[in-house]
């Protein structure tokens, strides 16, 4: 009988682990959910947003329409705001939310992100099982304590973001769509394009791999999701509106390629002086080229290195790079018995969590660019490191995902 994978040399023992996850599951609490160390911010100050347009939709009126949305905004919370960005499928989950009281919308967000967590979870579970690991409750407790513990999950749980939500119904998808579930992992798709930046290139993925059957399903999830702002609006009030408000989204300050918690190497290249076009031609061309080489690699594990190209190349903030955690997986398991590759994945690691105040409080606010080349970094050591041995590429008589 084979040794248990706990008792290999190779890894910490498991109570090493359980320690790790604790200490994961601490750090959440503390900095996500109780706010420590987060001066004098609110939770789910970021979900007001999502709260003031669900209650406008409900009422029959259009959160696209900026002084409607402001005044909403005034009269439900208080606050001053700018326009509503995110696109009409978002309707159930604002409607969620903004169906009751603000005290009720926190929780709600709250249970939503921690739901969408332990979904991340489980997706870790059974991709460790369907790439041959099974057994080795290890990996999947170290890859589960990364994801939970890294700070831009704590981020997401704090400001009431909703990218883990958005992953986690990805994440599904292609989980669904790897066991040949298309209906299925095509509503799960359609239900994460409320987050288009992060559901873009995985839908792009499935066309290049011909799913229709799912591409059908995802279509006809965002559809429904977004029914009752079409009929109370039309498309001129709902998709057309949203369209419309994107260019101003994205020219307001917390939005703009320059501001230090926007992501990607288009923010990079412009904090070097050197102003880019839009890169998602390079995106899809990214995506194309992973697609081409699908077959030299686990195909369970091939979402991470998509979404990493959307968060390089596609629009992101810095707090949507929580759910990349899982790719500590297969990173984790072709680094055993290499102590020079698990130093440099640590190294990566620390680059990408490393605090913006800190460079700030050193002046040297610029360096936090560097995230850009570590991921950069992490994308292409999975990229060399984790092929499939050539013995093992064999073609199936299924299309892949």
């Amino acid at each position: 009988m084979d040794a248990p994978v706990t008792r290999s040399p190779r890894f910490p023992g498991l109570p090493l682990a359980l320690l790790f996850l604790t200490a994961a599951l601490g750090a959440l609490v503390l900095f996500g959910i109780l706010g420590v160390g987060r001066g004098g911010s609110v939770f789910a100050h970021d979900m007001r947003y999502l709260y003031g347009a669900g209650a406008v939709w409900l009422q029959g009126a259009s959160p696209y329409d900026l002084e409607t949305f402001k005044a909403a905004m005034l009269a439900l919370l208080g606050v001053a705001s700018d326009s509503f960005a995110y696109p009409p499928n978002a309707f159930p989950l604002a409607a969620i939310l903004g169906s009751g009281s603000p005290a009720r919308a926190d929780l709600l967000i709250g249970l939503l992100n921690l739901m969408a967590l332990a979904g991340l979870a489980l997706f870790v579970r059974a991709a460790v099982a369907a790439a041959g690991d099974g057994r080795d409750r290890l990996l999947v407790l170290v890859t589960i304590a990364v994801l939970v513990g890294n700070p831009f999950t704590a981020h997401v749980f704090w400001m009431g973001q909703t990218t883990l939500i958005a992953a986690a119904l990805v994440y599904g998808a292609w989980l669904c769509a790897h066991r040949r579930m298309d209906v299925l992992a095509g509503v799960l798709l359609g239900l994460s394009a409320f987050k288009p930046q992060i559901a873009f290139l995985v839908g792009l993925w499935f066309l290049l791999d011909r799913r229709w059957l799912l591409l059908a399903a995802a279509a006809g999830a965002t559809l429904a999701a977004s029914a009752w702002p079409i009929a109370t609006g039309g498309l001129a009030g709902s998709w057309l509106a949203w369209a419309a408000t994107l260019h101003e989204y994205q020219s307001t300050g917390f939005n703009t390629v320059t501001f230090r918690h926007v992501f990607g190497l288009r923010s990079l290249l412009a904090g070097l002086g050197l102003p880019a076009p839009s890169l998602l031609p390079a995106g899809v061309a990214a995506l194309i080229g992973l697609y081409l080489m699908r077959r030299r690699y686990d195909e369970i594990w091939l979402v991470n290195a998509v979404l990493v190209i959307s968060f390089l190349m596609l629009f992101a903030h810095d707090y949507d790079l929580a759910p990349v955690a899982v790719i500590a997986a297969p990173l984790l398991t072709v680094a055993r018995g290499r102590p020079g590759v698990l130093v440099l994945l640590c190294l990566l690691a620390a680059v990408i969590f490393f605090p913006q105040r800190v460079w700030q409080a050193l002046d040297l606010a610029p360096a936090a660019r560097s995230r850009e080349l570590a991921l950069l970094a992490l994308l292409g050591l999975y990229l060399r490191l984790c092929r499939k041995p050539a013995t093992a590429r064999a073609p199936r008589a299924a299309a892949p995902i």
